[in-house]
């Protein structure tokens, strides 16, 4: 029975995937990241990883004089203690743009028509308006 439905959701991610022209593998990201899923599967930590590498210069900057000299990657304790310097600034929306951060570097990731990219573009803009 299980097999059979996951066979029938395979065909409709297919199916939707010709009809969009997005992969199917971009379609699957963006369901499970989509406001209708219960289940959360951003793993925060994660994402802020990405984000820190992304604005290294900007995050470093909340240590203030605290920031060590560095010297090639920054360690786990720096980046740790960045990470809770970035959630007590943004208490009410630090999940909510790291979730957005990963979304946007997932769709800058993938080969996508200018239609396309256009389109995931605005979409996406409208999400951050709202924050």
């Amino acid at each position: 029975m299980l097999r059979e439905g996951f066979l029938n959701l395979e065909r409709m991610i297919q199916d939707l995937s010709h009809k969009t022209a997005i992969p199917a593998h971009q379609i699957f990201a963006l369901w499970n990241k989509s406001p209708a899923r219960s289940s959360n599967t951003v793993n925060h930590w994660n994402a802020y990883s990405s984000y820190f590498k992304d604005n290294l210069k900007n995050e470093l900057a909340r240590l203030g004089g605290k920031a060590p000299e560095m010297h090639g990657t920054p360690s786990t304790t720096v980046r740790c203690n960045c990470y809770e310097l970035f959630k007590a600034e943004f208490p009410d929306k630090w999940q909510r743009i790291l979730e957005l951060h990963e979304q946007s570097a997932m769709l800058l990731g993938n080969p996508q028509t200018v239609a396309m990219r256009g389109q995931e573009f605005q979409k996406f803009g409208t999400k951050i308006s709202g924050l």
